[in-house]
Formats: C-alpha cells, structure tokens, sequence
C-alpha cells in the first residue's frame, strides 16, 4: 500500500490530514515533529512526504533538505504546507499555504504521487557557527510576523479543513439545513482568513519585506483571463472589457497584479451592485500601460476620496463591508512595480480606479 508520511505538529490538523489520506486508500504515518519524521523516513521509505514548515526540533525546509540529502530519500516527492512563505520553499515538489483547501490538498496528494518528477541534487546546507552576530530588529520583527502567522493560521487550517469534511457527510445525507450551516461556516472562516492574510500582507509591505517575481508576458491575454474567471464567478454580473484586442508585452508579477485586480473587482462588484455592470479597460500611454475599473454605483464622497489607500480606511462607515486594507495593499503593490494606483469618482455615477503599470522596452507587438 502507498504511504504518506505527514509531519504536523498540531495535533487536530496531523488527524484530519491522516483522515483525508486514509480516505484516499493510503496509509498515513504521523510524525509530531521533524526529527521523528526523518527518523520514520529513514526506518520506511515512504513513497510521499506531506511537511508543515514551522515544526519543532526540525522545520519543514531543514526536513527536505536532510532527505535530500540522503540518497535513499532523494527520490521521495515532498509537498511542504505553510501559514507562511518560507525562503527556499521553491525545492519541495509542491507548496500548498496554509489553510488548505481539502480538495487541492487531495489533488495535490494524487498528482504529485503520479508525476514523481525527478529529484535536483541534493542542497547543501552551511550550519552557522556558534556565536554568530545578533539578529536584527528588522529579522526579529519578520520572525515575529511569521510566528503569528503560524499560531492564527494552523488552527484556522484545522478548522476548515474539518468543516469542509463536514459539508460532504452532510450533502451526502441529503440534510438542506446541515449543509446551509456548514457552508456559513465556511464563509466566516474563509473571511477570517482574509482578514488574516491581509494584516499579514499589510504588514509585510510596510516593512518592505515582499518581494516581486516579474515575467515578461502579455497583460492583454492576462486580462482576458481574469474577466472570464470573473464572469464564472458572478453570473448576474456584466463583466466588459475594452482596449485589450491587441498584446501588450510588459514584466510584471501576475499573482500580484492579479491581487491587486481582484481587489478592485471586488469593491465593483460590492460597491457597484446595483448597475449589474463592471468595465475593465486597458490603454497605453508614454511609458505606462493603464488598466482601469469602472462602475456604476453610488460613488466615493469626495471628502474620502484623498484617504481611500490609507490603511483601515473604507469608503463607507459598515465594518461587514470590509477591514479597510485591501485598497492599501493594492497601491504598495502597485507602487512596488514601479507603477501607481489612482481613484476618481463622482456621487451617484460610480467609480473609476487607474492601475498604470510601466512598460518595458519593445511592449506592443
């Protein structure tokens, strides 16, 4: 029988993670901590790793690279899970953050026992010596960041893993209620996680700590993209996009950009409900390329307008609307691509915010 070892050191996601894998038709070999998994690993190879990052006695990374490191494991696929983005992560086989969803977990497990890949050659890791230098404070606070990420987010993990485990036992049941219920449950944790992540990212901007990931690519066909996921998204919504007919080559970091548009498409989506329509455009000007978002709902007063990037700042006074980060975050990032992030907007007409981005050498083709 296939064997997957998984080393999590909280007891409630190590059982639901085991539960999911047994449903599977594997066998599941708990590990609390990193050293006991490496010592599990070496007494039977087993055929998959599932890590958590931030164990005691061993991380996760410091795991991978030991098996790496040791010919009869170089060959085991290893998928590492974090609440965090821990530097080197890019060596396991698959990184998946925390929480997880159930279903890519599953198809994480399955596709990565297909595909095998082959191994790279083992890192080799330098063990500082004793008496190094003092962390700084700018470390100290990252280490810090990290560890809340950790303590909020692993729960959270649990939580809606095992509610998501929940809703199929009750749709399997046929109960409506059950499952209207598992499914708000689901909701509030998916918000607290949002929530969670942007204080985090937040926080990681102001701090200078996010680093981007720029590919040369066609911000045309991206846009294109992104509206048709939004058209599947919301159905009752009219999703128009104009000016993007022709590529545009430019680099920029796509899961970033993505992160700002969501957002934006987000707060058309809520704040525009009642003309049912969204426009996203794209136009070139000397140096930039200017993608904007428009809707048709009740506008910005012009009073919040100057302050709608500041942080914890909403447009509207209701906290269900929002945490008042997601429009911060989405100006440092586009600050942080060397582009910016602009509103303007008229009481009773709607809203338009310009994400201009700058182009690169040679970017019409």
């Amino acid at each position: 029988m296939t064997r997957i070892l998984i080393a999590e050191d909280e007891e409630a996601l190590l059982e639901v993670f085991a539960e999911v894998v047994e449903s599977l038709g594997y066998r599941a070999i708990r590990a609390h901590n990193g050293d006991q998994a490496l010592m599990l690993a070496r007494a039977e190879t087993p055929d998959l790793v599932v890590s958590d990052h931030m164990m005691p006695r061993r991380t996760g990374m410091e795991l991978l690279r030991a098996m790496r490191a040791d010919p009869a494991l170089l060959a085991v696929p290893f998928l590492l899970l974090s609440a965090a983005r821990p530097t080197g992560r890019e060596e396991a086989d698959l990184f998946l953050a925390k929480p997880v969803d159930l279903a890519a977990f599953e198809e994480a497990i399955i596709s990565t026992l297909r595909a095998r890949p082959p191994m790279a050659a083992p890192v080799v890791v330098e063990m500082k010596p004793a008496g190094t230098a003092p962390k700084t404070p700018a470390l100290a606070r990252e280490e810090v960041l990290t560890w809340v990420a950790h303590e909020l987010k692993t729960p959270l993990a649990s939580a809606r893993l095992n509610a998501q485990m929940l809703l199929r036992k009750v749709e399997k049941r046929g109960a409506d209620d059950e499952v209207r219920s598992s499914e708000a449950v689901l909701r509030q944790l998916d918000r607290m996680n949002h929530l969670i992540t942007s204080i985090l990212d937040a926080s990681r901007l102001s701090e200078g700590k996010v680093e981007l990931r720029p590919i040369r690519e066609d911000l045309a066909h991206f846009l294109q993209d992104l509206i048709q996921e939004w058209r599947e998204l919301e159905p009752g919504m009219e999703f128009l996009l104009v000016g993007a007919a022709e590529p545009v080559l430019l680099p920029f970091d796509s899961e970033r950009v993505r992160q700002v548009l969501n957002n934006l498409l987000s707060n058309a989506v809520k704040y525009g409900a009642a003309g049912r329509r969204v426009e996203i455009g794209l136009s070139l000007h000397p140096g930039l390329a200017d993608i904007h978002v428009r809707d048709w709902g009740a506008g910005i007063p012009a009073g919040v307008l100057p302050t709608v990037f500041d942080r914890f700042r909403r447009a509207d006074d209701d906290p269900a609307q929002g945490h008042g980060l997601g429009l911060y975050i989405a100006s440092s990032l586009a600050k942080l691509h060397g582009g910016s992030l602009s509103a303007k907007s008229v009481m009773g007409q709607g809203s338009t915010f310009h994400f201009r981005l700058p182009l690169g050498h040679r970017s019409v083709f």
